[in-house]
């Protein structure tokens, strides 16, 4: 469960990126980095949890 997790954060943070790169209004792009941020905390606390 822990890979599948792991696998689904990861690219979901970087579709958020890609959103983010092509994106045309400067708040949507914002929202696109904001959601890639939370991606990658989850990754984090994942990271930590399996190590611990």
């Amino acid at each position: 469960m822990m890979n599948r997790d792991y696998e689904y954060y990861a690219r979901r943070e970087q579709q958020e990126r890609d959103h983010a790169k092509r994106a045309d209004d400067t708040t949507a792009r914002r929202v696109h980095q904001e959601m890639a941020e939370r991606y990658l905390a989850k990754l984090r606390d994942l990271a930590v949890s399996t190590a611990a």
